[in-house]
């Protein structure tokens, strides 16, 4: 079962068919959230793309109890490894501050992508206190 779990988390950012380059997969936003701040973005395990704007990531955890507001669920935490909080649309940003974590996990049955931004220095846990600053929405 953990092997089951692990491979579905490594599913979570592998490329899919005709991207343009191995482990990217691009998703329209659908929250009002994402569409105003993000627009649409290209995340890799190690780059998020949102407005024309490179976030360097690495991959920190695959973790199967990501607190939600949905229960628990698998999610892959992403560290910025260069945190930055730059202007993205509408002259908004991720963030009041350098955003730290990144962490993103699926939904409806895997045509959503939920993700949530925080600025804290301690690896997240889940949807939860003062170091989060933003959830977001894309599907497919």
């Amino acid at each position: 079962m953990r092997h089951a779990i692990v491979a579905g988390l490594s599913a979570i950012l592998l490329a899919a068919p005709g991207m343009a380059a191995p482990g990217v997969e691009r998703w329209a936003a659908t929250s009002t959230t994402a569409m105003g701040i993000t627009g649409n973005i290209a995340l890799s395990p190690t780059r998020l793309v949102a407005a024309g704007k490179a976030f360097p990531l690495a991959v920190a955890a695959d973790v199967t109890n990501f607190a939600t507001n949905q229960g628990p669920q698998a999610a892959r935490i992403l560290r910025v490894t260069r945190p930055i909080n730059p202007v993205l649309k509408n002259g908004n940003k991720l963030c009041g501050a350098p955003v730290r974590w990144i962490a993103v996990y699926r939904s409806d049955h895997g045509k959503s992508l939920n993700m949530a931004a925080f600025t804290g220095g301690a690896q997240p846990s889940g949807e939860t206190g003062s170091d989060l600053c933003g959830t977001f929405l894309y599907s497919r």
